[in-house]
């Protein structure tokens, strides 16, 4: 379970790029949040005795800590302090609002398929839900006080998405290696992409919106496809930690922050993002 304090020293991966910060974090991460405005992160941590855990980017430590469900397997925080946990509870699913600042969940939204990724709007306090079972997949899209605005619509094997800085689309990533961009009305596949030959665990956006990073994981070696949604072509490929979970984008744009899941200790590598 979850608690306060601080985690032992952490070191660079020798199977990515050398990265030029190494946090340690928890082991047997999950996922974990953006950077937000105040310099911290939070670190999921399970599926037994889950927790979440508050990283500061400046001093590596952790500022504190709370055990939450065993069923959470991702985790997003929206601009206005609302902590997402998407839960996958046998057959259904579902999405618990948690105050960052109270550590308290205020809502939790139902839905009748597990709820595999969760991720948040940039420009709204809305969080974009995957859910999938054998066969079907929706994103279900709800705004900071629990009410479903939307359903999309995307292919059967997505496994994870996230959503343009426009708020307009979806890129959405299929395990098989394709890279989709789907609008929100009318669930209609706008482009798609070939990144890979498989293995996809996790896209995400550059602030700017420019540029979509894709990290693969296939028979224990990792990279990151740097890809040119306007030009629809992989701009170049990075190699990644062997165990990374996760990438995300600084604010900035200008790093990237490798989830390296182990068995005791964690760590977030920040890398270049070219």
């Amino acid at each position: 379970s979850a608690g306060g304090g601080t985690t032992a020293a952490a070191s660079g991966s020798t199977y990515g790029i050398s990265p030029q910060r190494v946090l340690p974090a928890p082991g047997s991460m999950l996922a974990a949040t953006g950077l937000q405005a105040n310099g911290v992160m939070w670190a999921l941590t399970g599926p037994d005795g889950a927790g979440l855990f508050e990283i500061s980017s400046a001093t590596g430590q952790v500022e504190t800590s709370f055990s939450v469900s065993d069923f959470a397997r991702s985790v997003a925080e929206s601009n206005t302090g609302v902590i997402a946990l998407a839960l996958v509870t046998g057959h259904t699913g579902a999405l618990q609002l948690v105050n960052a600042a109270t550590k308290k969940v205020t809502r939790v939204v139902r839905f009748p398929m597990p709820a595999v990724q969760v991720a948040a709007d940039p420009g709204s306090s809305a969080f974009y839900v995957l859910t999938a079972r054998a066969g079907q997949a929706r994103v279900m899209i709800v705004n900071g006080d629990g009410r479903v605005t939307g359903t999309v619509t995307v292919p059967p094997d997505v496994v994870s998405l996230v959503p343009d800085t426009r708020q307009a689309t979806l890129y959405v990533m299929e395990r098989g290696g394709l890279l989709d961009e789907i609008s929100l009305r009318g669930s209609t596949r706008l482009a798609q992409i070939r990144v890979g030959s498989g293995g996809a665990e996790s896209v995400t956006l550059s602030p700017d919106g420019r540029t979509v990073y894709v990290l693969e994981q296939l028979g224990g070696v990792a990279n990151i496809a740097i890809i040119n949604p306007a030009a629809r072509s992989v701009a170049k490929v990075l190699p990644a930690p062997g165990t990374c979970v996760q990438v995300l984008v600084a604010p900035g744009g200008g790093h990237l922050y490798e989830v390296v899941r182990a068995t005791r200790t964690g760590s977030i590598q920040v890398a270049a993002a070219a």
